[in-house]
């Protein structure tokens, strides 16, 4: 976390000067990964950027309280929705709540699946080491998932 941290204080591709940095940022520059930055004795410029980009995050789920719960999960990270098995006795109750959130919803039926609530758009509220973290822990999952 600390090295996302470092990274998130430079801009991608511009020369920052060392002088400009405080002590403990040019320690934590000089301490980041091979390929991170591009580091000279008087600049540094950071390269690396988030792997991949999360839209859309769907959790599947019997119930819509169990669903909004698990989708409220990835709220600093994306849009959410919830995926459920069938459609709620009570369905514009359940939209209500759901839309409070921002959750979307979809109903399976059979082989199809319907949406009946749109996402709400995500907007970051700041680019935080956190929301790397976690597309960094998923772009892993996807290589390993991919090596099979």
């Amino acid at each position: 976390m600390a090295d996302l941290e470092s990274l998130l204080a430079l801009p991608v591709g511009i020369a920052v000067p060392m002088d400009t940095l405080g002590p403990k940022e040019r320690r934590a520059v000089r301490a980041l990964p091979a390929g991170a930055a591009e580091r000279s004795r008087k600049t540094v410029a950071r390269q690396a950027v988030r792997p991949v980009h999360v839209d859309l995050a769907v959790v599947r789920a019997a119930s819509l309280r169990q669903g909004l719960e698990k989708a409220g999960r990835f709220a600093p990270f994306c849009r959410r929705a919830v995926l459920l098995d069938r459609r709620p006795t009570r369905l514009d109750e359940a939209l209500v709540e759901a839309d409070f959130y921002g959750i979307g919803v979809f109903v399976a039926s059979g082989r199809d699946v319907e949406l009946v609530l749109e996402p709400e758009e995500y907007r970051p509220p700041r680019h935080t080491a956190a929301a790397w973290w976690f597309v960094e822990n998923l772009y892993q999952r996807l290589r390993s998932a991919s090596a099979f």
